[in-house]
């Protein structure tokens, strides 16, 4: 099954490889492994192939168009747009649940108020500390009493940060039970 090699065709390009049965280099065709109804289907309904101009060269299309790549202005473009130019990092570590639920709904707002994306509160891994004492320090030694400290994190991300928002951070009154690290 031969497919026209049209710089506009819908199949990926990943898909196609020369014919090595096959010497014209304008005659592609797919390799047995990769044969099935969808792709057949699909190369049915490829367009013709390209017209060849007085020269014998096929004509290209204009730069861009119906090639699905982008140019590469474009391509900055669209990376500005998704890669923030700064972001603030909040890790929020507390011994007490609510404690730091509260404050994530506080720095939420205050960040919301101002305009500014958030991310969060992500909760991540509960970190346990267990620590064995003996009952008594010369009898019963095989009698223990274990005692356990559960430090629990969120983590905030704030995308485009402005002055107003750090104010409004810095303003903000957060309990005495909850550990705030910020990374800019």
């Amino acid at each position: 099954m031969a497919v026209p090699t049209s710089t506009s065709s819908p199949l990926p390009l990943l898909f196609l490889h020369r014919c090595t049965a096959n010497s014209s280099p304008s005659v592609l065709s797919f390799p047995s492994s990769l044969r099935g109804a969808s792709l057949r289907s699909r190369a049915a309904a490829a367009p013709p192939a390209e017209t060849l101009s007085d020269d014998g060269i096929p004509d290209a299309p204009p730069e861009g168009a119906g090639t699905g790549i982008p140019l590469p202005s474009s391509i900055g473009d669209d990376g500005e747009q998704l890669a923030p130019k700064q972001k603030i990092r909040i890790k929020l570590r507390s011994y007490w649940v609510p404690l730091i639920e509260d404050s994530c709904k506080k720095i939420i707002e205050a960040a919301k108020t101002t305009n500014a994306k958030t991310m969060g509160p992500v909760p991540l891994p509960t970190k346990r500390r267990v620590y064995c004492v003996l009952n008594s320090p010369h009898v019963h030694k095989d009698s223990r009493f274990h005692f356990e400290i559960r430090t629990h994190q969120r983590l905030i991300d704030i995308m485009y940060p402005t002055a107003q928002t750090i104010d409004s951070l810095m303003q903000l009154q957060l309990p005495a039970g909850v550990d705030v690290e910020v990374k800019l």
